[in-house]
């Protein structure tokens, strides 16, 4: 059963950034190449960064920087997205978490909501996501491509973490050298009749 969170979800800002790390570090990845990420996502004006506030305490994030972005570079995938995309402004999905004990009451859907409409005031056509897919084939976050009316599936590529930890960024699952799968969303923040080589 879906729970109101409209009213809970407010902007991010740099107060916010020490939670916003050790969260990220708990239920994401960790690394000494989180704190000056998110930092700088945080003062960029063109960032959308929202938070969800359940009784004082951050319940869920979710963040949107302008770009194309994939943890490790992947430049080679990167340029076959925003051909894709053509001319069309990306914003990649950055980060998306919602605490243990609030997910499947809607939260996440409720805040990418909100950063659908923000980033298409800013200009944005297309949200970009990056699904943590883990070795056992758990992808935490599958319901995501859900929340967008279509999506370009761009595949799921194997071991697409190996050299995270040269960018300062740790896998909590594998620990060592990461052998995570990534699966590669290009969601379209309009309607589906945009494109008829999209898919639901």
């Amino acid at each position: 059963m879906k729970t109101d969170f409209t009213d809970k979800i407010l902007p991010m800002c740099m107060e916010d950034l020490d939670e916003l790390v050790r969260l990220h570090d708990i239920y994401l990845n960790y690394g000494e190449g989180i704190r000056p990420h998110f930092e700088k996502a945080l003062q960029d004006p063109a960032s959308v960064a929202l938070k969800c506030v359940i009784d004082g305490r951050i319940a869920g994030i979710a963040v949107y920087i302008k770009g194309v972005f994939l943890s490790g570079g992947h430049a080679d995938i990167c340029q076959r997205i925003q051909l894709a995309a053509g001319d069309a402004l990306i914003y990649t999905g950055d980060a998306l978490l919602v605490l243990p004990e609030y997910r499947r009451q809607g939260m996440d859907e409720a805040m990418v909501d909100i950063a659908k409409e923000r980033i298409r005031a800013l200009g944005g056509s297309y949200a970009l996501h990056e699904l943590w897919v883990h070795p056992d084939g758990r992808t935490p976050a599958r319901r995501t491509p859900g929340f967008y009316d279509s999506c370009i599936d761009m595949g799921e590529f194997k071991n697409f973490y190996y050299d995270f930890d040269h960018f300062g960024y740790y896998c909590p699952i594998c620990k060592g050298k990461c052998v995570c799968s990534a699966h590669i969303y290009l969601c379209y923040l309009g309607k589906d009749e945009h494109d008829e080589n999209t898919q639901a």
